[in-house]
């Protein structure tokens, strides 16, 4: 009997020589044009400033909005609303940052030629690397805040301004031009100069491939709709979650505008959505027969870039499994907004007290529910109720958790989210979260041998991502998100009613807002 083996050669894709570099093309120098353009911009602005300084309250904003001395010190100092009660965003942003930095730095590992590849099989046992695998409940902190200062936003706009359905363009304007400067400089370079800065034997697996999708399919993330692609094509991956919050941020407008209209309808609607919310994923994960979100995160999928992984796309990045959180966020801004006008006074009830307390021990305790998944498989029915309620328990949590906070409950938890050197880290975190992809795939591509994975190494990695990727978002806020920032407020904001100045205005009493949420933006 004869048989017939069929065999396909495979290059060698990793093998490089000197004479393997991409060419500089047109596209390289154009890009490269404008980024020398818009630092030239900034500079420029900064030198007229530093001779020629305006009084306060003068000079020309557009220059001054290209200032990095003026930049400088709002990222240090920040505008009126981190004097007051929102101040503990901007630590939970950097915390929650740092969080997804440590489980990347893990998919890196992963992803990587790693001489021991059992340390990443055995860490879905390690109560500490658990947590990191289990970030997509890290991820609704995220969600959490932006529904609610997306809510207590439009709440507070609405009490001064005509709030109608002809907000909405206006709304995704203003939304478009905050978050675009920046995303625009990191995808710039990531097609055009990264590439050229190093070699390696994974170099064309991690970063020329970032290149060829970002010149392929840069639109996607241009319309701010990139997790409704496969994640396997995507420019730049990590933007995910803007589609997402944009989408959310889009239907919670609609849902406001219509408990603006009818304000007797409020509690019924936003319980409705709720329930929608939490009835969209049960549903999805128990007729698609999704995995729970857990187990989403194992090797085979990291090594594919999380591509082909229909949980993964369909609970972890998509708009509806995020929902019920973002909502939650909603639902808290509703209820704060209330106690002000009605002016509640929390501060002193001890049931709320209690319940502070407990939020940050139940939110670590929900990570780790059901951590034997890892080990068996879930049924249909397990995993949909899963994928349901264990993030949205976390994100419950959280909210009871910036409660507590708006009115100083307990002073050992303020302190940690108040700390003052947390707040410029907290409004780099948007920058660091566009930027942190592209150290780690440099760093990745151009390694020449096996990394041997243990937990000093894998510490000494995370805390060299987090530096290095936090002092690359220095300059990028400095020179783009800042800026644009600025531009934002002078072309698109609406003009306030003149109020008399309160001499108490710098000081926020507990459960009373002086605050203006313009400066804390509704994104990481």
């Amino acid at each position: 009997m004869s048989q017939r083996l069929k065999v396909d050669s495979l290059s060698v894709r990793y093998c490089k020589t000197q004479a393997d570099r991409l060419p500089i093309d047109f596209l390289d120098y154009f890009i490269g044009a404008i980024l020398l353009i818009l630092l030239f911009i900034n500079l420029g602005c900064s030198a007229y400033h530093f001779f020629w300084p305006a009084e306060k309250g003068r000079g020309n904003r557009f220059m001054l909005a290209f200032c990095v001395q003026k930049n400088w010190k709002a990222l240090k100092h920040g505008g009126s609303a981190d004097g007051g009660i929102f101040k503990c965003f901007q630590a939970m942003r950097f915390y929650t940052m740092v969080m997804i930095l440590g489980l990347h730095s893990m998919i890196f590992i992963g992803y990587g030629y790693t001489a021991n590849p059992e340390f990443i099989e055995q860490s879905y046992d390690d109560f500490f690397k658990s947590l990191l695998f289990n970030a997509r409940v890290i991820v609704q902190i995220f969600f959490v805040m932006g529904g609610f200062l997306m809510a207590y936003k439009m709440f507070s706009y609405a009490e001064t301004h005509p709030f109608s359905f002809k907000t909405i363009p206006m709304a995704i304007i203003n939304r478009w031009v905050r978050l675009m400067p920046a995303v625009l400089v990191v995808m710039g370079l990531a097609m055009t100069w990264v590439p050229h800065l190093g070699s390696g034997p994974m170099w064309d697996a991690v970063v020329k491939r970032e290149r060829d999708m970002c010149r392929s399919n840069w639109w996607q993330l241009v319309i701010l709709m990139p997790n409704l692609f496969p994640f396997e094509h995507l420019c730049m991956p990590q933007a995910w979650y803007l589609g997402t919050d944009t989408q959310l941020f889009l239907m919670t407008l609609v849902v406001l505008l219509v408990i603006w209209r009818w304000p007797r309808s409020g509690i019924p609607v936003l319980s409705g959505v709720m329930i929608v919310s939490l009835l969209i994923p049960f549903l999805q994960s128990y007729f698609m027969d999704l995995m729970p979100i857990r187990v989403s995160i194992f090797p085979e999928s990291i090594r594919d870039i999380f591509g082909y992984n229909d949980t993964f796309y369909h609970a972890y990045v998509s708009a509806q499994g995020n929902w019920a959180g973002y909502h939650l966020g909603v639902l808290t801004a509703y209820f704060y907004h209330r106690a002000q006008a009605e002016k509640w006074n929390l501060k002193d009830s001890l049931f709320l007290k209690l319940l502070f307390v407990t939020s940050i021990p139940i939110a670590m305790g929900t990570v780790l529910i059901l951590g034997d998944l890892h080990h068996r498989r879930a049924s249909a029915f397990e995993s949909a109720v899963f994928n349901a309620l264990n993030q949205n328990f976390f994100a419950l949590a959280i909210c009871v958790f910036f409660i507590g906070c708006f009115y100083r409950c307990n002073k050992i938890y303020v302190n940690s989210v108040e700390w003052g050197p947390l707040q410029p880290l907290g409004r780099l975190s948007y920058c660091a979260m566009l930027l942190h992809a592209t150290v780690l795939r440099t760093y990745g591509g151009q390694m020449r041998r096996s990394f041997y994975a243990t937990d000093y190494t894998a510490i000494m990695l995370f805390a060299g991502i987090v530096c290095t990727t936090f002092l690359f978002s220095l300059p990028l806020y400095l020179f783009a998100e800042a800026p644009a920032c600025q531009l934002q407020k002078i072309l698109l904001s609406p003009r306030r009613p003149q109020k008399e100045e309160d001499a108490n205005g710098n000081q926020v009493k507990p459960g009373i807002s002086t605050v203006s949420v313009s400066t804390v933006s509704t994104h990481i």
